[in-house]
């Protein structure tokens, strides 16, 4: 009977860090998106205080931190937010009631971008 507690005791502990663990990483992960994505909405010339963020989620589908942003000066226009660690890249998509601009034929306020990250400054940008 000692013996079985002790390994379900460990079992417990193991399960536990592992759990830890990636609570941790999400964390991490959210808060590095974060900061890159205000890096980001600043060089488009946006403000942060400006906006409302509407979605805030890991996508696992894509692998990448999401964020959909609505600006208040540019309240038609909805910014998605991308960014994927494992490219340090935050990609930026603009739509207009779930269309593409090009489709709608609109013009975002804000340009769109591809950028890059190397130590915390961005190293690249492309625009779309």
């Amino acid at each position: 009977m000692k013996k079985f507690l002790i390994v379900l005791f460990s079992f417990f502990l193991i399960f536990l860090l592992v759990w830890g663990g990636i609570k941790l990483n999400f964390f991490l992960y959210e808060k590095r998106a974060n900061e890159r994505i205000a890096k980001v909405i600043e060089y488009q010339g946006a403000s942060k205080e400006n906006s409302h963020i509407l979605v805030n989620v890991y996508d696992y589908k894509r692998e990448c931190w999401y964020q959909k942003i609505k600006f208040k000066d540019d309240p038609e226009i909805s910014y998605q937010y991308e960014y994927t660690r494992s490219e340090d890249e935050v990609r930026i998509f603009a739509m207009y009631n779930n269309m593409s601009l090009d489709l709608a034929n609109k013009k975002s306020k804000y340009p769109v971008y591809d950028v890059y990250f190397k130590d915390d400054k961005i190293i690249e940008v492309n625009k779309r």
